[in-house]
């Protein structure tokens, strides 16, 4: 089946069509049902008194005569038509949307000429000075250059980006992080990036439907009912994405909703193990863990990075601090975090 960008269709009168004349060209006829093209008449073939009648039936059913792109100088020329009295051929203006991406894709080269980007240095200064709006900001950039094209999710997420990424908040020092690890590991397709930054966003609003009890203790302090309540939210999380209609891809679901999973099973709330889970899910649940640590939303107590940065790399076991994120992911995190200087307890804005 050949593509409908590769034809363009015309009216019966831009044939001039009489009886037993032949044409340089092919003619094909367009069925609107299943979208196909199919050849109707040979180049150089008479087109026949029976054809004709047939060819008009077929468009009186809403069919359409069409011609393959690739004989557009041949059909204009041996038709004395201008190709500015073919619908088809005329030029789609271009969206704004295109205009504005475009402008921010010229934006982003200019600024990595001058100045490279670096997430190690840029993440030590962020922990350093409690400010990760640099971080912040590059996220928001990047992801504003995302084609409107690819997919919904993928314009949705360029969307949140720049309407949300603004200011340096908990859920956007999640979103930003989890940004710059997938890059660094290599997931950092244009429907990835979508996909992930989706989930960042929608992955914790189940909490809204939850006793507030469960932002404000640690989670080390609740018991084991407590615990259960607040393992639903992730589910909790995809309820309202559906009942909203919101529509997002399945991975990006499958992303927010699996975000908790662990690598060796001990996760929630399906305890997956390994291959089972979406890479990027462990990616955002990686990110999302660190600042839950860090701000003391684990444990209770703010914790230097350094501190988590050691126990990672010792694979101690400190009370609340999860491993088990695959080995690629750990890898890039020992790396990105392992700046051996000191880092400053690292306090969490208000969401």
């Amino acid at each position: 089946m050949e593509e409908q960008s590769n034809f363009f269709t015309i009216d019966l009168d831009h044939l001039k069509a009489e009886v037993n004349v032949t044409f340089p060209f092919h003619l094909y006829v367009h069925n609107p049902q299943n979208e196909t093209f199919s050849i109707y008449l040979h180049a150089n073939s008479p087109l026949t008194q029976e054809k004709l009648n047939f060819l008009e039936f077929i468009l009186n059913k809403g069919g359409k005569v069409a011609i393959n792109k690739n004989q557009e100088k041949t059909f204009l020329t041996d038709r004395k038509i201008l190709k500015e009295d073919i619908e088809d051929l005329q030029e789609i203006p271009e969206h704004e949307f295109i205009k504005r991406r475009r402008d921010r894709v010229e934006k982003r080269e200019k600024q990595k000429e001058k100045k490279k980007f670096h997430f190690r240095e840029q993440l030590e200064l962020a922990t350093k000075n409690n400010d990760y709006m640099p971080l912040i900001r590059e996220a928001r950039e990047e992801a504003m250059t995302l084609s409107y094209t690819v997919s919904h999710t993928v314009s949705l997420a360029s969307s949140l980006a720049e309407k949300l990424l603004i200011k340096d908040n908990y859920i956007n020092r999640i979103v930003a992080i989890a940004f710059h690890l997938a890059n660094s590991t290599g997931m950092n397709d244009p429907q990835a990036v979508g996909d992930l930054i989706c989930a960042g966003f929608l992955s914790h609003i189940g909490h809204t439907q939850m006793d507030l009890l469960f932002s404000q203790k640690p989670q080390l302090e609740m018991n084991d009912r407590e615990k259960r309540d607040y393992r639903k939210h992730p589910g909790l999380s995809q309820h309202l994405i559906r009942k909203s209609g919101l529509i997002i891809s399945e991975r990006a679901n499958r992303v927010l909703y699996q975000h908790h999973e662990r690598f060796d099973g001990g996760g929630y709330p399906e305890y997956k193990q390994g291959q089972f889970i979406e890479p990027l899910a462990l990616v955002l649940g990686a990110s999302a863990h660190i600042m839950e640590y860090t701000s003391g939303k684990i444990t209770g107590t703010p914790v230097a990075l350094n501190v988590v940065i050691t126990n990672l790399k010792n694979k101690t076991l400190s009370p609340g601090l999860e491993l088990e994120f695959g080995d690629t992911i750990y890898e890039s995190l020992i790396y990105l975090l392992d700046t051996n200087s000191s880092v400053s307890t690292v306090e969490s804005k208000a969401a």
